[in-house]
């Protein structure tokens, strides 16, 4: 009887530790979301992003929202979480890379005026 007590309590502490921190783990996925969208709206107001690299960085940002949605669905563990969490930071880099790659860049938009 004792033990089955015990095992309760210990099952019941794990939850409610669980719990805020999957909840935790989603609002900071669902933050990087909106950091990332935002990011590429900056980028096509301020002249840095084309609408075309703008279509095909959220095309990829919402394929990593449709696995994350699918994860959650199912129960997010940890080792899904850190996979997202890999996939945010290179879909950011990305960003950052397309957003200041200024050679590039310059070759697109003179290439009519150079000869």
């Amino acid at each position: 009887m004792m033990k089955k007590l015990i095992t309760a309590a210990i099952a019941a502490s794990a939850l409610t530790v669980a719990v805020p921190a999957m909840a935790q783990s989603y609002s900071y996925l669902s933050s990087r979301t909106s950091d990332l969208d935002q990011r590429i709206d900056t980028g096509v107001a301020d002249g840095s992003l084309t609408s075309g690299e703008a279509s095909v960085l959220r095309a990829r940002l919402h394929d990593v929202e449709r696995l994350q949605d699918r994860y959650q669905d199912d129960g997010m563990t940890g080792w899904q979480q850190r996979a997202l969490d890999r996939r945010y930071d290179d879909l950011s880099a990305q960003l950052y890379s397309m957003r200041h790659n200024t050679e590039y860049r310059y070759r697109r938009w003179h290439d009519d005026d150079v000869w």
